[in-house]
């Protein structure tokens, strides 16, 4: 596949390489920690509940009533098992 732009270098403003569903977890960190992390479903619910990268264990930011395409303004080390929506991650 023709990638134009494999050779520029991976940034934090630079869209993601890779990426994944997140099975949320109140005890282990994202690993590595996510460059940006997008709610993709809200069938079950709408509440995202996440740990910013620089955030003390335990300082979760609640997000109540998010849309898909929803992404937090920070980067994110745990989405929390109290998430009712579907996250995604993006990294690299």
């Amino acid at each position: 596949m023709n990638d134009p732009y494999s050779d520029e270098a991976a940034t934090s403003s630079t869209l993601g390489l890779k990426g994944g569903v997140i099975a949320p977890s109140d005890g282990s960190d994202l690993a590595p920690i996510a460059k940006a992390v997008v709610v993709t479903d809200v069938t079950a619910g709408a509440d995202l509940v996440v740990l910013p990268a620089g955030n003390e264990d335990g300082a979760w930011v609640p997000f109540h009533g998010v849309s898909v395409g929803f992404v937090p303004p920070f980067r994110v080390r745990r989405v929390s098992e109290d998430s009712t929506a579907v996250v995604a991650a993006v990294w690299g």
